[in-house]
C-alpha cells in the first residue's frame, strides 16, 4: 500500500480519472452525433481519374459503374441472369450527391420489376459481380470493361459507343456505332475511302458527324480504324471509320436508338457495323 501511494500519488489518480473522463465524453459524443464506423457512406456518383480510361464514373466507394450496349434504346435490357452478373445503380437522383456540373446528365429508367435505375446520358449504369453472387470487383477495379464487346466502363467523355439492337424489321440484333448520347450513326456506300459525296441537300438530310481534335472510344474499337476528314463546304471536319465518313440522319430528329436512316436514300445509308 505504501509503494501505491508513492508512485501513484493524489496528483497522478486525479489526471487519470480526468483522461478516462475524457474519453468517456469523446466516445458518448460520438454516439449522440451519430457517428460510427460502420455507419454506410452517403451516396455519391463521382467522376475519377483512372490510369488506365482516364475518367470514370464510380459510386462513393470508388465501385466502377459500366453502360451496356443493348440499352442503347435508354431503357434497361440486362435482366433475369444478365442483372445478377450486372447488378443496377438503383436509386432517386434526389438520393446521390452530384457534382452540379455533372448533374443534368443524369436521369433515370424503370426496369422491369418496377425499380428505378440511375442512368448517365441517358445509359443505364450497372456494378459488375464477377461471380454472378452479388459481390462487386473490388473498389478501383473495372475487370467489367469489354465484356462480349457489349459492356464498357462509363465515362463522361466517349466520343463514340456502342449501340446493340436489331435495326431491320425481325432481323437479328447488330452492333453498331452511336454518339455518346445513343443517337445513331450511319455511312453511305456512294463515297470514296475518307471522301464524302454527300454535299448541299443531301448534307441537309444527313449532317456530317463532326471530329473533334481527339476522340475518346469504348476498349472494343480501336483508334487507327478511326480518321478525320476535310470537307469542301464548312460542315467539317468528319469523322470517319475504315475510311468511311460518318453521318447522322435528320428524321432520327437526335432521339437515342432510332435507326431511321437504316437503308435510306434508296438502299445507300447503313448503321455501321464495327469490324469482328
Amino acid at each position: 500500500m505504501n509503494n501505491f501511494r508513492k508512485y501513484f500519488s493524489p496528483l497522478g489518480f486525479a489526471i487519470v480519472v480526468l483522461s478516462l473522463l475524457s474519453s468517456c465524453k469523446e466516445d458518448l459524443k460520438d454516439i449522440f452525433d451519430g457517428k460510427d464506423d460502420d455507419e454506410p457512406k452517403p451516396k455519391k456518383i463521382q467522376i475519377i481519374s483512372n490510369d488506365e480510361f482516364g475518367y470514370i464514373l464510380t459510386d462513393q466507394n470508388n465501385q466502377s459503374l459500366y453502360f451496356f450496349a443493348g440499352d442503347v434504346s435508354g431503357v434497361s435490357n440486362c435482366n433475369g441472369g444478365c442483372a445478377d452478373v450486372w447488378p443496377s445503380l438503383i436509386g432517386d437522383i434526389s438520393d446521390f450527391k452530384i457534382d452540379s456540373n455533372y448533374k443534368g446528365d443524369f436521369g433515370t429508367t424503370t426496369r422491369e420489376d418496377g425499380e428505378l435505375q440511375i442512368t448517365y446520358k441517358g445509359w443505364p449504369l450497372y456494378y459488375f459481380s464477377p461471380e454472378a453472387d452479388g459481390v462487386l470487383e473490388a473498389p478501383g477495379e473495372t475487370q467489367g470493361d469489354g465484356r462480349g464487346g457489349v459492356f464498357h466502363i462509363a465515362k463522361p467523355d466517349y466520343s463514340v459507343l456502342l449501340g446493340r439492337q436489331a435495326v431491320e424489321e425481325g432481323g437479328e440484333p447488330v452492333t453498331y456505332l452511336v454518339d455518346d448520347r445513343g443517337v445513331s450513326l450511319y455511312r453511305s456506300i456512294n463515297d470514296g475511302e475518307n471522301v464524302s459525296n454527300c454535299a448541299g441537300g443531301c448534307a441537309g438530310v444527313w449532317p456530317p458527324f463532326k471530329a473533334s481534335e481527339s476522340w475518346v472510344l469504348p476498349s472494343s474499337l480501336s483508334q487507327n480504324d478511326f480518321d478525320t476528314l476535310e470537307r469542301e463546304d464548312n460542315l467539317g471536319p468528319q469523322l470517319s471509320y475504315l475510311g468511311n465518313p460518318l453521318y447522322f440522319f435528320t428524321p432520327d430528329d437526335g432521339i437515342r436508338g432510332s435507326v431511321l436512316g437504316q437503308g435510306g436514300a434508296g438502299e445507300t445509308f447503313f448503321v455501321v457495323e464495327p469490324a469482328q
